[in-house]
C-alpha cells in the first residue's frame, strides 16, 4: 500500500497489487506505470465509499480497544453506563406504576390520586451527575 501521500507526482512505486490510493489523500498509484500522480475526480469518487468504511472501521475499533484495553476508559465508560441504566429504570419504573395506576383507577378522581402520589422525577444538575459518576468509579466492579 501507498504509504507516503507526500510523494509527488512521477515517483516510482512498486506494488503487484493494482491501482493503489493512500485513504484521505488524492495521490494515485499507477502500478502498472509504476509512477504516482494526482487521483482524478472519479477515481476519487470510487474510492470515497471504501473510505468512509475504513474510517467508520477504524473509529469503532478504537472505542473497542478504549473499553477493552484500558482500565480508565473502561471504569469511565461503566460508570456512564450504569448511570444511564439507572435513569432508565427510574423512567420505566414511574411509567409502568402510571399504567398501573391507569388500570387500576375507576374514574378520573381516582386516577389523579394516584398520579400525584407517584414520586417527582426532578431534573438531574450537572453536580449531581459528576457525582455520581465519581461514586460509581470508586465502586468496585
Amino acid at each position: 500500500m501507498l504509504t507516503d501521500p507526500a510523494l509527488p507526482d512521477g515517483t516510482q512505486v512498486i506494488d503487484d497489487n493494482g491501482d493503489l490510493r493512500v485513504l484521505g489523500f488524492a495521490k494515485f498509484a499507477d502500478v502498472g506505470g509504476d509512477t504516482v500522480r494526482n487521483a482524478t475526480q472519479p477515481e476519487i469518487d470510487t474510492f470515497a465509499p471504501a473510505q468512509t468504511e475504513d474510517e467508520n472501521q477504524q473509529d469503532a475499533d478504537g472505542a473497542d480497544s478504549l473499553f477493552i484495553d484500558h482500565p480508565r476508559w473502561r471504569k469511565l465508560y461503566t460508570a456512564y453506563s450504569d448511570i444511564i441504566k439507572d435513569e432508565m429504570n427510574i423512567l420505566r419504573g414511574w411509567i409502568t406504576q402510571f399504567k398501573a395506576d391507569v388500570a387500576a383507577a375507576n374514574n378520573l378522581a381516582d386516577l389523579k390520586t394516584s398520579v400525584a402520589a407517584q414520586p417527582d422525577l426532578p431534573d438531574r444538575t450537572l453536580a449531581q451527575l459528576k457525582t455520581a459518576i465519581r461514586a460509581r468509579i470508586d465502586k468496585d466492579d
